[in-house]
């Protein structure tokens, strides 16, 4: 069971939401998502999701670039089992279809936030068994 509360991170390049065993991050306009950023995804995945399954969902909600290497870095991770990604428009939609290519664990797109998060409980609930 999940926190319906979630706790909030507002970092100057996305706003993130912290659940027990996900988070959903909204990265701000513009940004250019790169290696730089990855880390400091990873360090809050050590901080608040230390040696359990962590999913995540990636709210396209503004425009703005990630450099597809962090793809194949991100499969890496190993407590990192599923990433959502929660289209609003018919670009940010292509736009991770390319993505999906850079990255070799569970990856779907989705335009409504209740099918990403009923997708990677689904997964969460795999690697519980």
């Amino acid at each position: 069971m999940t926190s319906p509360t979630p706790r909030i991170l507002d970092l100057d390049f996305v706003y993130i939401e912290l659940y027990d065993n996900y988070m959903i991050s909204t990265i701000r306009e513009g940004v250019v998502f790169d290696k730089e950023h990855l880390e400091r995804f990873y360090t809050i995945f050590d901080t608040y999701y230390a040696n359990k399954p962590v999913a995540y969902i990636s709210n396209r909600e503004y425009d703005y670039t990630v450099d597809p290497t962090c793809y194949i870095q991100g499969s890496e991770y190993k407590n990192l089992v599923a990433m959502a990604i929660w289209c609003h428009n018919e670009a940010s939609y292509n736009t991770a279809k390319f993505e999906k290519n850079f990255y070799s664990r569970p990856f779907d797109i989705f335009y409504n936030l209740e099918d990403a998060k009923e997708w990677i409980f689904e997964i969460l609930n795999q690697n519980k068994k």
